[in-house]
C-alpha cells in the first residue's frame, strides 16, 4: 500500500529539505506552501501524515492542522515549530488536533523513526477501522442469519409438530392429537356437566381393496374417506385417522345420546348410497361405528375408545355398516372373546383339535365314497367346543393359516393311514379359507404336504372345498393355483353353493367337478316350492357342466328319496351320519355295505 507524505511549509528551502530527508523512505511526498494550499491537496489525494510549519501567513500550523483534524480526523498531524510556539501546540495536542511536534531545527534519524511511526499508527488505525467495519458487516450478517435460523426454527418446530400430531396421509389430526383434544373435552364436558361422544370407524373389507386394486388405490381411498368424514361433522368436532383403516371422532357438546347415532347414520348413508371414485375405479365401501358417550361410558379417553373400539367390534359382528351404542353386556363378551382367542393359540400346541369326518354317500349305489374332514376342538377347559364358536375367531385373528395347515396334514396322515390298512378310494374333502388361499405358493405348500405323506395328487385322496366368494377374490390369481393343483390331479369342489355371488361364469373358467348344494335349501325341499325349484336348477346345472352334484343336510328319508328322484349324485347329512371320530369313521368305511344297503 502506498504511504503519502504531505509537506506543508512556506519556506521552499526546508520543504526540499525535507523531501530530501524522506525521499528514500519510499513515501510519495506532496508540497504545499500555504495551509489553503495544503487544504486543496487533501480534496484531491488520500494522505497518511501531514508536517506542517507552525509558522506560516494566514493561517498558522496549529490552526491548518486543527482544520484537518475536523475535515480527515483519520491523518496523523505533525507540526515543526520553535520553542516560542510550544504553548499553543501543547493545547492542540491535548486536544488531539497534533499528533507530534518537532523543534528546529531536528534531528533527521528521530524525524525519520518518527514520521515511520506515524505511518503506523495511521495503517493501524485505517486497519482497525477495516476491521471494524467487518465486524460490523459480520454482525449484521450474523443478525440476520439469527433471523433466518429462528425462522427455519420456527418452520422446523411447526413441521415436528405437525408430524408429531397429524397424519401424513390423510392431514387429519393422529391418534396423539385425537387423545389430547379428547382428554380437553372430557375436562370441559366435566366442568360443564355436558357429554361427549366418541365415534370409533372402520372400513369394512378395507384389505380387499388393497389386495384387489394396490396400495396406491388404498391410499387415496383412505385420503377421499377423511374428506367425506371431514365434511360430515362440525367445526367443532374432531376426526383423526388413528391406525391404518380405521377412524376416530368426538363430536362436543352432546344433548342426548340419540344425537350421536345420528351422526353415525348420516355418515353411513353417505357412504352407502354411491360409490367412491379412484383414479379409474369406483368403489363402494361401507363403514361399522362404534359410540361411546361421556360420563355413562367411561370418565376418561381410554374408557371412551375402549368403550367405542368394544361397540365397534360389535358392529361388526352384527354384519357390518350399521353403528352401535356400547354396553356393559359388551365389555363381558369382549372378555370372553379374548379369553377364547388365548385358549385358541394355546390349543394348537396343546394337541386339543382333532379331525371328525362325515361320509358322503352315492345315491345310486348308497356307498360311501368319499368324506369331508371338519375340525373339532376339544378344549380342556371347556370341553368339546362346535365349530360356531371357534372358526369365525380363527378367521378373525388370522389363527386360521397355522390351524388350516394342520388340518389339510392331518387329513393327509389319516388318508395315508387309511390306504396302508387297505382300505381302497379313500377320498377327504378339506374345507379352505381365503386366507389360506391368499398365501405365496399356496399351491406349492398343499403339494408338499401331500408328497411328505406319500400321497399321490392324481389318486384323488385329498378334494379341496372352496367357496364362491372365494373363487371370485383376485381371480387371475386364483385361476393360477387351482390350475397348477388341478394339473397335478386335485379335485375341488365348491361349498354351500347357491349362497354366494353364484356367478355361473366361474363354473366355466374354473376347474371344479363338482357342487355342494347348501343345506337351506335341503331343510324344506318337501315343502317349499323355491327350494325343490332351486335345488332342480343347481342338479341342471352340475349336470349340463358335466359336474356331480352332493346335497348337504339331508336328515330324513323325505329328502332322501326326493333328491334321488330329482337325480341328485351324492348327499351328506345326519340321515346317514353325523361327523364322527377316526375311528368310527374307519368302521363305517370298513362296514358301509352293510350299513347302507343299496336302494335303501
Amino acid at each position: 500500500m502506498e504511504r503519502t507524505l504531505l509537506l506543508v511549509d512556506d519556506e521552499v528551502d526546508v520543504g526540499a529539505a525535507l523531501e530530501r530527508l524522506l525521499r528514500h523512505d519510499g513515501y510519495r511526498i506532496l508540497r504545499a506552501t500555504s495551509a489553503l494550499e495544503g487544504l486543496e491537496l487533501l480534496e484531491q489525494h488520500k494522505v497518511g501524515v501531514i508536517i506542517s510549519d507552525q509558522r506560516m501567513p494566514g493561517m498558522s500550523g496549529v490552526e491548518f492542522l486543527t482544520r484537518v483534524y475536523e475535515l480527515y480526523p483519520d491523518t496523523i498531524r505533525i507540526v515543526l515549530s520553535g520553542s516560542a510556539d510550544f504553548d499553543s501546540v501543547t493545547g492542540a495536542i491535548n486536544r488531539g488536533a497534533i499528533y507530534k511536534f518537532f523543534t528546529k531545527p531536528w534531528d533527521n534519524e528521530a524525524l525519520r523513526v518518527d514520521v515511520m511511526e506515524a505511518f503506523w499508527r495511521h495503517e493501524l488505525a485505517q486497519e482497525k477501522e477495516r476491521l471494524l467495519q467487518e465486524i460490523q458487516s459480520a454482525n449484521v450478517l450474523l443478525s440476520q442469519l439469527n433471523l433466518e435460523l429462528a425462522s427455519a426454527m420456527e418452520h422446523k418446530d411447526s413441521q415436528i409438530k405437525r408430524i408429531a400430531h397429524y397424519d401424513s396421509l390423510t392431514a387429519l389430526p393422529n391418534r396423539l392429537l385425537f387423545l389430547d383434544r379428547l382428554d380437553q373435552e372430557v375436562a370441559r364436558a366435566n366442568r360443564d356437566d355436558q357429554m361427549v361422544a366418541v365415534l370409533s370407524l372402520d372400513l369394512d373389507r378395507f384389505k380387499k381393496v388393497n389386495e384387489s386394486f394396490g396400495h396406491p388405490v388404498g391410499d387415496q381411498l383412505l385420503q377421499t374417506v377423511a374428506k367425506k368424514l371431514s365434511s360430515q361433522i362440525r367445526a367443532c368436532d374432531t376426526v383423526a385417522r388413528i391406525a391404518d383403516d380405521e377412524f376416530a371422532i368426538v363430536l362436543t357438546g352432546v344433548k342426548a345420546t340419540h344425537a350421536a347415532g345420528e351422526v353415525a347414520q348420516k355418515i353411513l348413508d353417505s357412504f352407502a348410497h354411491s360409490p367412491i371414485s379412484i383414479s379409474d375405479s369406483e368403489v363402494f365401501i361401507t363403514l361399522s361405528i362404534g359410540i361411546s358417550i361421556y360420563p355413562v361410558d367411561g370418565v376418561n379417553t381410554t374408557a371412551l375408545l375402549k368403550s367405542a373400539d368394544t361397540a365397534l367390534h360389535q358392529a361388526k359382528r352384527e354384519g357390518r355398516n350399521n353403528f352401535q351404542y356400547y354396553t356393559v353386556q359388551m365389555n363381558a363378551t369382549s372378555w370372553q372373546r379374548l379369553k377364547l382367542e388365548t385358549e385358541l393359540r394355546q390349543a394348537l400346541a396343546r394337541n386339543e383339535f382333532e379331525l371328525h369326518y362325515q361320509p358322503k354317500v352315492d345315491m345310486d349305489c348308497n356307498k360311501i365314497v368319499g368324506m369331508e374332514a371338519l375340525l373339532r376342538w376339544q378344549s380342556a377347559e371347556r370341553g368339546l367346543v362346535t365349530p360356531a364358536e371357534f372358526i369365525p375367531l380363527l378367521e378373525e385373528t388370522g389363527l386360521i393359516l397355522p390351524v388350516g395347515e394342520w388340518v389339510l396334514r392331518e387329513a393327509c396322515k389319516q388318508a395315508r393311514a387309511w390306504q396302508d390298512a387297505g382300505i381302497p378310494d379313500v377320498h377327504i374333502a378339506v374345507n379352505l379359507s381365503s386366507l389360506q388361499f391368499r398365501q405365496p405358493d399356496f399351491a406349492g405348500s398343499v403339494l408338499k404336504i401331500m408328497q411328505e405323506h406319500g400321497l399321490d395328487p392324481a389318486m384323488n385322496g385329498i378334494e379341496l372345498e372352496l367357496t364362491e366368494s372365494l373363487l371370485l377374490d383376485n381371480v387371475a390369481r386364483t385361476i393360477d393355483t387351482l390350475n397348477t393343483l388341478h394339473e397335478a390331479g386335485i379335485r375341488f369342489s365348491i361349498d354351500d353353493f347357491g349362497t354366494g355371488y353364484s356367478s355361473l361364469s366361474y363354473l366355466k373358467r374354473f376347474p371344479i367337478s363338482s357342487l355342494k348344494i347348501d343345506q337351506s335349501f335341503v331343510q324344506d325341499l318337501s315343502s317349499n316350492r323355491d327350494d325343490e325349484s332351486i335345488v332342480s336348477a343347481i342338479i341342471a346345472l352340475g349336470r349340463s357342466l358335466g359336474l356331480s352334484v352332493i346335497a348337504e343336510g339331508v336328515e330324513t328319508a323325505e329328502q332322501s328319496a326326493q333328491l334321488r328322484r330329482m337325480g341328485c349324485d351324492g348327499m351328506q347329512g345326519y340321515l346317514f351320519s353325523r361327523p364322527v371320530p377316526v375311528a368310527e369313521m374307519t368302521y363305517l368305511l370298513q362296514n358301509s355295505a352293510n350299513l347302507f344297503p343299496a336302494g335303501a
